[in-house]
């Protein structure tokens, strides 16, 4: 892809990135303009100001912007962060002109009116409720609270009290002050067929002058501090903050390579330490934030309250050994590499690219600064990692402990601050210093894609993408929950959380560092009628890594160690889900629409039947299935097919033929009409309302996909009436799960307790209007339109197109299955579609609510 950065005619810079033959686009607009430049009496007004340039302009009043954008397909949306702000549009590539102007009316001529200024305090106020619920970001507040300073010290949502006083006033003020053309640059990125025309229709817009930015230094409190509080959650969460430099300094490359070094990904030594060898921790990891003027070193610790003593323990231990013995030089290359191959896994899609180059300039003002870091960094030598290391760690550092309801006590406080002066005493004593097979069936509608039968029950798929140097292999398997029982759920999970835990002669610890090393991915999933592997690489590496996934998929080890911590870890999360609203409500959802079906179980299983799964039967299951179960490979990237083919053959091999049977159909018998409350005290009610749906094969799916699209987005009516009109929630939407044998279709909507009979009547206000109405033509139309735009834009990695052939054609639907659908969805008519959304919408609703308070006559 080619960039060129100009001035256009209205002094507006403009960076057009040319990507022939790309049938998606993307337009961005950045600024410079965030939180840290907020004063007190308007904290939040930089994230508010996002939301109300979305509330129309004199040509595109209300929602008409999102709208329009929604109906050829495309994507709209917007995040403000501590130092600027963006504003984005994806699109199918032959409305760039126009998505152009639709953005650039957008952000040149807002309303911000007073009628809807109102509500939209009712939704930011939704979605600050929502950020103190969630332990991670309340966590964050709290850290910037306790240690950061100046304009970076609040929230980025702002306060309660600043929010539901926003004025008009203080949106316009804010703009005049930082929206202006030495704080924007607009990105054009996709087919520069017109781009001459694009040119002149920027230049139909203007933008004010105004003077650049000017940040806050980024400073941490110049003394260690140590911050406790309580959430109500089953896991402490442990952040360490260090002073980072500027990202222009040179000792910035250095310093993120030390600190991404001693804890990203599960090989590093921090992950190693307290969770892959040792379980002690459930999850760490350690990062580097820069802002404009500065920089934050950041370590998170997650952990359950008994193990606090001895995660502190080693983890002091192992910081103070790293910093005696260094880094190694296999480390840091590791490092290295996965910096580089970003950037190459950037340019797999438009709008990835594009951000990549808009946050350099939002960052730096420079697009090409994150591309000379990453040549910085290349140069960085093992000596100069190591030194910044132990730089970082003669910086005052701060704690920030959040612990689950009832443990902040005298005993725990006391251990943190002694683990807290002990560390920082012991940092001080530091030193210095990689057949022949049948015709295959291919694709009607992509040219690239093959499906070949190597023997029965083992099929390939192929699919050839020359755009990028990379790959991603799949392996699908029958299984999954369908073939669990109540004694059983949970076994397809824990085989998929331990199949990559090694196999054969290599063990797991070597694995994941080679995977790191050559900045490759291995994973496993497990769903309702299907589990198995994916891997994700450069194609330099392919032979390597494929060795790492035929040894996985054909002899993992499932070492009782492994099973034992997996176990362990899934214990955990089905404590965690009690915690989680979302993850109850849903739960339920599945209980009413599959009651006896093993839909109805979930994927983790429960505590009793965790309990009882062994390494010996997580082994039998996965080798029984490797010998009788159908198996499906799926391979996207560069290669040739011979090449991956020869590569391939030892695996397929290895396989026997099997049977191969027609996907299994057990009988759903959903109940109806439920009404559930489940009483939760949160600040936020967690509301599903739905009904049962028909197997995936049904054509129901169809009237119910359009439905799907017509209420998605930030133009449908739901979105429109009950956020925007009455401020009901933050997000609604709905919801439609289709699995093969069944499936429900509802709308999910988070909602402040005192709005939950307000959220409920628009929600079935909305529905019954549909149902006894229908649909116009015009909307009918519309509907077809923004599947087809979505269709283009939603498939570009190579992991898109294995997913959408994969699935299916396991489980014995054609190879076009979703090109047939979408087909389908075109030939409809709109009388037939009318019809069957009118029977649909009239079976019996069940309501699901988790929250504080029911409703009178729930």
């Amino acid at each position: 892809m080619q960039h060129e950065l100009t001035k256009l005619g209205n002094n507006l810079q403009t960076l057009f990135i040319d990507a022939p033959g790309s049938t998606s686009a993307s337009v961005q607009i950045w600024f410079r303009a965030g939180s840290a430049l907020e004063k007190k009496e308007n904290e939040g007004i930089a994230h508010f100001l996002e939301h109300m340039f979305f509330k129309g302009t004199d040509k595109r009043p209300g929602a008409a912007i999102a709208h329009e954008v929604e109906s050829f397909g495309g994507e709209i949306n917007a995040f403000t962060s501590f130092d600027y702000t963006c504003y984005y549009i994806n699109t199918p590539a032959t409305e760039l002109n126009h998505t152009t102007e639709i953005l650039l009316d957008m952000v040149s001529n807002p309303r911000f009116l007073e009628e809807d200024l109102v509500p939209e305090r009712g939704v930011v106020f939704e979605e600050y409720r929502r950020s103190i619920d969630n332990p991670n970001q309340y966590g964050f507040q709290k850290i910037q609270k306790s240690c950061f300073t100046g304009g970076y010290a609040h929230p980025i949502l702002g306060t309660e009290k600043t929010i539901l006083n926003f004025s008009q006033d203080q949106l316009k003020d804010f703009r005049k002050g930082f929206y202006n053309l030495n704080n924007a640059l607009l990105v054009v990125a996709g087919d520069m067929k017109e781009k001459n025309q694009i040119k002149k229709t920027i230049e139909e817009f203007k933008l004010p002058n105004g003077p650049r930015s000017e940040f806050p230094k980024f400073k941490l409190k110049s003394q260690s501090t140590i911050e406790i509080h309580e959430k109500d959650t089953h896991m402490v969460q442990m952040s360490i903050c260090l002073q980072a430099p500027t990202f222009e300094s040179s000792s910035a490359p250095q310093e993120d390579l030390a600190i991404n070094c001693l804890g990203h990904g599960e090989s590093s030594r921090l992950y190693q330490e307290l969770v892959g060898q040792t379980a002690i921790a459930t999850s760490c990891g350690s990062s580097t934030m820069f802002m404009n003027d500065g920089g934050l070193h950041f370590i998170k610790l997650i952990f359950p309250i008994e193990k606090m003593r001895e995660v502190l323990s080693s983890f002091e231990k192992l910081i103070i050994s790293t910093l005696n013995e260094g880094l190694s030089d296999k480390e840091i290359q590791k490092i290295k590499n996965q910096y580089v191959a970003s950037k190459v896994y950037d340019m797999e899609s438009i709008e990835s690219y594009a951000f990549s180059l808009g946050h350099s300039f939002a960052s730096t003002g420079d697009i090409t600064s994150e591309e000379e870091f990453i040549n910085r960094i290349k140069k960085t030598t093992v000596s100069e990692v190591n030194d910044s290391l132990k730089r970082i760690f003669k910086r005052p550092i701060h704690f920030s402990v959040q612990m689950p309801l009832g443990q902040k006590n005298a005993k725990n406080e006391k251990l943190l601050e002694s683990f807290q002066t002990r560390f920082i005493k012991k940092l001080k004593s530091v030193k210095e210093a990689h057949p022949k097979l049948s015709k295959p069936l291919k694709s009607k509608f992509d040219p690239q894609v093959q499906c070949y039968t190597v023997k029965p029950g083992v099929k390939l798929i192929y699919r050839q993408n020359l755009m990028n140097p990379t790959f991603v292999l799949h392996a699908y398997i029958k299984g999954g929950i369908t073939e669990e029982s109540k004694a059983t759920n949970g076994l397809y999970q824990l085989i998929s959380s331990t199949i990559t835990k090694g196999y054969g002669k290599v063990d797991y610890l070597d694995l994941k560092k080679e995977l790191d090393y050559l900045t490759a991915s291995l994973s496993s999933f497990s769903g309702k009628n299907a589990y198995g592997l994916t891997m994700h690489g450069q194609s330099e590496h392919f032979e390597t890594l494929l060795d790492h996934f035929n040894g996985t998929l054909i002899g993992p080890s499932f070492k009782s160690t492994f099973v034992k911590q997996e176990k362990e870890m899934a214990l955990r999360m089905l404590k965690n889900h009690l915690k989680d609203p979302v993850k109850i409500c849903f739960n339920n959802a599945s209980q009413t629409f599959f009651n006896g079906h093993p839909y109805a179980m979930s994927v983790m299983g429960t505590e009793s039947s965790v309990k009882k799964v062994s390494a010996k039967l997580i082994k039998e299951t996965h080798q029984k299935n490797l010998r009788n179960k159908e198996i499906l490979i799926t391979y996207c990237g560069d290669k040739s097919f011979d090449e991956v083919y020869d590569k391939l053959e030892p695996l397929f091999e290895s396989l026997k033929s099997r049977k191969e049977k027609p996907a299994k159909q057990g009988k759903v018998k959903p109940k109806l009409g439920e009404k559930i409350f489940v009483e939760f005290d949160r600040e936020q009610t967690q509301i599903f309302t739905g009904i049962p749906t028909a197997p995936l094969k049904h054509k129901d799916h169809l009237a119910l996909k359009m439905l799907t699209t017509h209420l998605s987005g930030q133009s449908s009516e739901l979105f429109v009436e009950v956020r925007d009109r009455q401020g009901l929630c933050y997000t609604a939407q709905p919801v439609h799960f289709s699995a093969l044998e069944a499936g429900y279709w509802g709308i999910y909507m988070a909602s402040g307790y005192d709005k939950v009979e307000a959220a409920l009547k628009a929600i079935h206000e909305i529905i019954d209007k549909i149902r006894v109405h229908g649909l116009s033509r015009d909307e009918f139309k519309r509907i077809k339109k923004m599947i087809a735009g979505q269709s283009l834009l939603n498939i570009q990695t190579n992991d898109d197109y294995a997913n959408i052939y994969s699935v299916t054609t396991l489980q014995g639907f054609p190879l076009d299955h979703y090109h047939l659908s979408n087909n389908e969805i075109e030939k409809l008519t709109y009388d037939s579609f009318s019809k069957d959304l009118k029977r649909i919408l009239s079976k019996k609703w069940s309501t699901i609510l988790v929250g504080r308070e029911k409703p009178e006559g729930f």
